[in-house]
């Protein structure tokens, strides 16, 4: 077996591939359509991301956790999706 290699994370990169589809989270009355999210939300966390599956959830906030950002896990019931609500803003919001 060869030598391993160091692997780098771009987190911004990599997180933005995962997700399906995001919008900013904190002062957009979410609070209105309390009971839609299982899970306590907090409504201080500036963006919310979908994602297609678990799997790529798990991915997300591990790239959330090993940065040290702020992050809730939830889900959706009105789409049926996971999702993760952050102070994280993503490349595409960064424009």
């Amino acid at each position: 077996m060869g030598a391993m290699k160091a692997i780098y994370m771009d987190m911004a990169e990599d997180f933005e591939n995962l997700n399906e589809t995001s919008m900013q989270f904190k002062g957009n009355n979410w609070e209105a359509q309390d009971g839609r999210f299982e899970g306590p939300v907090n409504y201080e966390l500036d963006y919310i991301y979908w994602f297609d599956n678990y799997a790529t959830l798990m991915a997300a906030r591990t790239i959330l956790q090993d940065f040290g950002n702020s992050y809730e896990v939830l889900f959706d019931d009105a789409l049926g999706q996971w999702t993760i609500i952050t102070d994280y803003q993503s490349m595409s919001w960064s424009n």
